[in-house]
């Protein structure tokens, strides 16, 4: 099976048989899982609390984890979207829980890309700058 025909399946499997894949180190699977659950999470991270961190960052993390973790959640029936939206959910509250900057002001926006936003960007295969937030 070529990659173009591997990617194809992918669109078409179950999460269950995408995270088994991804757990064996396919991209063309993360891809797919990416741009199936994508649009809840971030959906999820519009509706977060304000002030919870880089939108873009913790969504690059979040998928970095499900990378990481897939291995872990190999299960017939997974229901990898309220999985991968209860990463975000911890992440966006992990994020407001950080820890005050010195002196009281507000920390300045860092405007290159994180490490996570460069590791999911690379994991795609996509550019970093219209990978998460279109």
């Amino acid at each position: 099976m070529t990659s173009d025909s591997a990617a194809r399946d992918d669109e078409h499997v179950s999460d269950s048989i995408l995270i088994e894949r991804i757990s064996r180190g396919s991209m063309p699977a993360f891809a797919a899982l990416f741009d199936r659950t994508s649009e809840a999470a971030r959906a999820e991270l519009t509706a977060g609390p304000t002030g919870a961190g880089r939108p873009g960052e913790i969504l690059a993390a979040s998928y970095v984890e499900v990378w990481w973790l897939a291995g872990c959640r190999r299960t017939p029936k997974i229901d990898a979207t309220g999985w991968i939206i209860g990463i975000v959910r911890r992440r966006i509250a992990e994020a407001g829980r950080a820890i005050p900057r010195r002196g009281g002001g507000a920390a300045l926006e860092d405007p290159r890309p994180s490490h996570a936003e460069l590791e999911v960007a690379s994991l795609l295969r996509r550019p970093v700058d219209r990978l998460l937030w279109p």
